[in-house]
């Protein structure tokens, strides 16, 4: 105790220093927990329309647990983004013949799809042209130093959101709709060379380019659509549209009362299952079933198994 009692003044002096080291960090850390739950100034105006989006998906065949993480559904594949001006969607649906030479065909269409995602980070991105962000997407896939090998088909959706327009580039068989108080109010046009052999973004192997079609991203039929609050914006690869007529499609939707999150979801759950359940069936009369005949190909009837991909987004205002 009296060796204590000698050393008090250094003593104190240490309590006085550790004080003002613990006044320091405290300040550090409550600026610090300030930064993070204060959310980061995005551009956005707070009256801008948004859109409230549900992403769903099944594979033709069993898969792995991870697939929706890795933004895959089989060979399909999807993203969704959103930048201070916009509100981007795509889907890509990599085409099944690069089996039989034993490359992975969704690989390729996942790719894309990053790469599309990523030219929206851009700085000064806004959404005005989606047939220019599948061009930009397409030219930063071709352009690495070990590009990857396959093909795809291609839909983009961008919404512009202060001016409330949606743009859309649509490639192939993939596509989007625009449902309105209940009725189409658009639809895409699918791109064909021949019946199922729709128009594709490739990067074939450097021995081999005139063995693929190689379709240009400049070839996307490119629309511009003025949306209203409400209205419901569909993207999704053909397995759901050769399979599910659109008075079906329509009928789950205007079921919809509410366009929460977890309402777009439960509506894109029941979509994806029926569209699924369709491809199985061997005698329903089938989208692609009626094209089949039309081309005068022999098709016993049924529905097409197939990986389906579906994004499903709502045009929101903010509340008041």
């Amino acid at each position: 105790m009296i060796t204590r009692l000698k050393n008090w003044p250094r003593l104190l002096s240490r309590f006085v220093l550790q004080l003002k080291n613990a006044r320091h960090s405290i300040h550090q850390f409550t600026h610090l927990a300030g930064r993070l739950q204060r959310p980061p100034k995005s551009g956005k105006s707070s009256r801008d329309p948004y859109l409230v989006t549900a992403v769903q998906g099944r594979s033709k065949k069993p898969r792995y647990p991870g697939e929706r993480a890795n933004q895959r559904f089989g060979e399909d594949s999807w993203f969704v983004s959103s930048t201070p001006l916009a509100e981007v969607m795509g889907v890509a649906d990599g085409v099944g013949g690069w089996r039989d030479v034993g490359v992975d065909a969704g690989r390729f269409a996942k790719e894309l799809m990053t790469c599309c995602s990523g030219q929206t980070q851009r700085s000064g991105f806004d959404g005005r042209s989606a047939r220019n962000l599948l061009i930009a997407g397409f030219q930063e896939l071709t352009h690495r130093e070990q590009p990857v090998v396959g093909s795809s088909t291609a839909c983009l959706a961008t919404m512009h959101r202060r001016d409330c327009i949606l743009y859309t580039a649509n490639l192939g068989d993939s596509g989007f709709l625009v449902v309105r108080n209940g009725r189409v109010l658009h639809r895409s046009v699918e791109q064909t060379h021949d019946f199922n052999t729709p128009y594709q973004l490739t990067v074939p192997p450097a021995d081999r380019q005139d063995c693929y079609y190689c379709d240009k991203p400049e070839m996307a039929v490119s629309t511009r659509h003025s949306l209203l609050p409400g209205d419901l914006v569909l993207l999704a690869t053909d397995g759901l549209f050769d399979n599910m007529p659109e008075s079906m499609l329509l009928k789950i939707l205007n079921g919809l009362k509410k366009r929460g999150e977890r309402d777009l979801l439960q509506g894109a759950n029941q979509v994806v299952e029926k569209a699924r359940e369709l491809s199985l069936n061997a005698t329903f009369q089938s989208p692609f079933a009626i094209k089949a005949r039309q081309h005068n190909v022999p098709y016993s009837g049924g529905g097409k198994p197939d990986d389906i991909t579906l994004i499903l987004a709502s045009v929101e205002v903010p509340s008041v």
